[in-house]
């Protein structure tokens, strides 16, 4: 019995007080807890925001540097295309102000040019240009029943026919830029004039006359009048020949061409180009 009362004695005594005082410490302890969860919950989402502003800074600052850059590429290609047109617009008027410089003192002090000058020379001043020389031979026979005259007379005539191109009638087109001379010229032709015969080769084939019934004046006569009936079949003969045409035309071609480039040696790329009319 004695232990008994000892063990109650031993016990601590526990008041309503005291246990009210327990309930309040854990509901104290309780509200502490929830207090710690929300201040824990609204540092993670500052931390959150702060993240998220940090990025969205890191974002905004690539953007401005992107945007920048190519702006200032864009700008930078402006001002380069810019100077590229002023430096061209400079190189150009240096160049044209040494150029005239230049020109100028050359023409001054050694009399040369830039640029080739053309020259005809006194071509067109030509009336008659001889282009190509034909010859030939035609035999005239006068017998004794042709003039009731008792003269017999074969000869052997020679005689030669001139083309000629009237370069005064033509029409020359000088281009100093391009280096190229234009010639438009009538075509070659056959005048009355250029046929001529050579008297130095006439051969007497055959001659024979009567002393009693022709004089000395009728053998001239004869004579004369075989020789220009010669020289008209002479020309009939040349001039109906359409080969001979042909011939002076490419004469003429060649002729010209080598005689405006013989003035003008000093243009080796001169252009030359002839028309016939």
């Amino acid at each position: 019995m004695e232990n008994k009362e000892n063990l109650q004695l031993d016990q601590p005594h526990v008041s309503e007080h005291n246990h009210e005082d327990i309930i309040m410490k854990n509901e104290g302890s309780l509200q502490s807890d929830k207090r710690r969860d929300s201040m824990i919950k609204k540092a993670v989402r500052k931390e959150r925001w702060r993240v998220l502003f940090l990025a969205a800074a890191v974002i905004a600052v690539i953007a401005a540097a992107w945007f920048g850059f190519s702006g200032f590429a864009r700008g930078a290609q402006a001002v380069k295309q810019a100077f590229d047109r002023e430096k061209e617009k400079a190189e150009a008027s240096v160049y044209h102000s040494f150029y005239e410089q230049g020109f100028a003192a050359g023409e001054k002090e050694y009399h040369v040019k830039n640029r080739a000058v053309i020259s005809l020379g006194n071509i067109r001043e030509t009336a008659n240009l001889e282009v190509l020389s034909v010859s030939d031979v035609t035999f005239m026979i006068e017998n004794p029943e042709n003039e009731n005259k008792n003269i017999q007379s074969w000869i052997e005539v020679p005689g030669t026919g001139v083309y000629t191109v009237n370069l005064a009638a033509g029409e020359f087109l000088v281009d100093d830029e391009r280096m190229m001379v234009f010639v438009r010229v009538p075509k070659p032709e056959l005048l009355p004039e250029n046929i001529s015969i050579d008297h130095a080769n006439v051969q007497v084939l055959r001659f024979s006359s009567n002393a009693w019934l022709s004089s000395v004046r009728d053998g001239e006569q004869l004579a004369g009048k075989q020789l220009n009936e010669a020289r008209t079949k002479i020309q009939e003969d040349i001039s109906t020949n359409l080969q001979y045409y042909e011939f002076a035309e490419k004469s003429a071609r060649s002729l010209l061409e080598n005689l405006i480039r013989s003035i003008n040696s000093e243009i080796p790329e001169l252009k030359v180009e002839i028309e016939f009319f």
